[in-house]
C-alpha cells in the first residue's frame, strides 16, 4: 500500500473505494474526495508507474493483476487494511471490474455497499449485446436490425437476413475485441475464424455516421427513475471510426434524453448509467448499448459541467440523499483525453467554442485541482517515451545489421 494523501473529512461519512485506477478512477476519486469524503483506491501493481497514484486525493492499494485475479479477495484484503467499522462505497470504473463484483457480491455484502447490489442480475444482463434488442423492442426505441451468430456455419444465413455493412461485437464483455466492422461475407467468416474463441457475437446492421453523429445521455438512477440528465457528444475517437472517444463536448439535445428515458423507465435499476445512441443521416436516434455499473470512462466532463455524478451515486448509498444538489443546467465543456492521445486538444481546439461563439472550459485528465502531481508524471512519461522509441529504432537496425 502506498498513503499518497488524503482530504480532511467527517468520521461520520463512509469511506470511498474507488477500483480502478486509470484516469477515470482518477476523475472519479477528485470528484469525491473534493466534497469531503475520505477515499481510497485500488490499482493494478503491474502498470508501470500510473501518473494517477500520485494524487493527493486517494490513499491508493496495489495488487498484482487487479484485472485477471481474484478481486473479491483482493477487495477483502483493502477491507482489512482500511478497518472500517462502516460499509465502504464501491465504485468499479470497468466492466470487467463490475462484472466480478457483481458475481461475488454475496462474499462482498458484510464490508462493501453498492449503489446497484439489489438489480446486479440485471446489470450482468444489459452488459451482454445479445439482450439489448429485446429490451429495445420493449420501450419502442430504435436499435440497429441485429442477429446472434453463435457457430461458424451460420455466417451466411445471418449475412442473407441483413445488409452489409455490418458490426461484430462479442455478445458477452471483456472480450479481446470490441467492435470490427465488415463489408462482406467473405470478411464476416474471416471475423469468426479469427476470433472464434469469443463467440458467441451480435451481428448488426452499420448505422453510418462520423464521431459527432455518437451521442450519450449519462444520468443517476433511482430504480429506473432518473435524477438528472446530462448529454454528451463525441468529437474524436482514436483509432477513427470505432476507437475510444478521445474528445467530447457537453451538448443539449431534448430528443435524446426523452429516447433515454424512455428506454430507462422499463428496468429497475439503480446507479450510474449511460445510453449511448448514433444518430443517422435523416436524424433518427438508434440506441447503440447502455454502460451500466460504472460510470463512463470520460465521466469528468460531467462532474466539471456541474454534475457531480460520483458523488450523487455516493450519497444516495450512504443514506443522504437528501443533501443532493442538482445543477439547474450543464456548464459548457469540452473533455480532451490527453492521455490516449497527447495531439488531441490542438487538432480538435476549435471545439471550444459552441455554435453561439462562447467559449466552452477544457477540460484534461490531469490537469487542474490542485494536484500537481499527476500532471507532473503524465508529463514525464510523454518525454521520456521519446528517447525510448529512438533507442529501439536504433535497437532493431543494429540487429538487421548484425545478421
Amino acid at each position: 500500500m502506498r498513503v499518497t494523501g488524503t482530504t480532511a473529512t467527517s468520521r461520520r461519512w463512509p469511506i470511498a473505494l474507488v477500483v480502478g485506477f486509470s484516469i477515470h478512477g482518477l476523475a472519479v476519486a477528485r470528484a469525491l474526495a473534493r466534497q469531503g469524503v475520505t477515499v481510497h483506491c485500488l490499482s493494478d501493481s503491474q502498470t508501470p508507474d500510473l501518473p494517477t497514484t500520485r494524487t493527493r486525493y486517494a490513499t491508493v492499494h496495489f495488487r498484482r493483476g487487479l484485472n485477471s485475479g481474484p478481486l473479491a479477495s483482493f477487495l477483502s484484503e483493502i477491507a482489512d487494511e482500511i478497518g472500517s467499522t462502516d460499509k465502504i462505497v464501491l465504485f468499479p470504473t470497468s466492466d470487467r471490474i463490475a462484472k466480478a463484483v457483481a458475481t461475488a457480491w454475496d462474499a462482498l455484502d458484510e464490508r462493501y455497499a453498492l449503489s446497484w447490489s439489489h438489480c446486479r442480475n440485471l446489470v450482468l444482463e444489459l452488459q451482454r449485446k445479445d439482450y439489448l434488442a429485446m429490451y429495445c423492442d420493449r420501450a419502442g426505441v430504435r436499435h440497429p436490425r441485429s442477429r446472434s451468430l453463435s457457430h461458424p456455419e451460420d455466417c451466411q444465413s445471418v449475412a442473407e437476413s441483413l445488409q452489409f455493412p455490418l458490426v461484430v461485437k462479442p455478445a458477452q464483455p471483456l472480450s479481446s475485441f470490441k467492435a470490427i466492422r465488415l463489408d462482406d461475407l467473405a470478411g464476416l467468416r474471416w471475423c469468426v475464424s479469427e476470433y472464434s474463441y469469443d463467440l458467441p457475437f451480435v451481428v448488426q446492421e452499420w448505422i453510418d455516421g462520423p464521431e459527432p453523429s455518437l451521442y450519450s445521455c449519462t444520468t443517476y438512477l433511482d430504480h429506473g427513475s432518473p435524477l438528472y440528465l446530462f448529454i454528451s457528444r463525441k468529437i474524436a475517437a482514436q483509432p477513427p471510426g470505432l476507437g475510444q472517444g478521445t474528445v467530447f463536448e457537453t451538448h443539449a439535445d431534448r430528443q435524446t434524453e426523452e429516447i433515454a428515458a424512455r428506454f430507462l423507465r422499463q428496468l429497475d435499476l439503480s446507479g450510474p448509467v449511460a445510453v449511448e445512441f448514433k444518430r443517422d443521416a435523416a436524424g433518427r436516434f438508434w440506441v447503440i448499448e447502455p454502460n451500466v455499473g460504472r460510470t463512463e470512462y470520460c465521466v469528468d466532463l460531467a462532474v466539471q459541467s456541474g454534475f457531480n455524478l460520483p458523488y450523487i451515486e455516493y450519497l444516495q448509498v450512504a443514506g443522504r440523499s437528501a443533501e443532493i444538489t442538482l445543477p439547474a443546467r450543464s456548464r459548457g465543456c469540452v473533455w480532451f483525453d490527453t492521455d490516449k492521445d497527447p495531439a488531441c486538444f490542438l487538432a480538435n481546439i476549435g471545439v471550444l467554442r459552441d455554435q453561439s461563439g462562447r467559449i466552452r472550459r477544457p477540460v484534461f485528465p490531469y490537469f487542474g485541482h490542485g494536484d500537481w502531481r499527476p500532471l507532473a508524471g503524465s508529463i514525464w512519461n510523454q518525454v521520456s517515451r521519446v528517447p525510448r522509441g529512438v533507442a529501439k529504432r536504433i535497437w532493431r537496425m543494429m540487429s538487421r545489421i548484425g545478421s
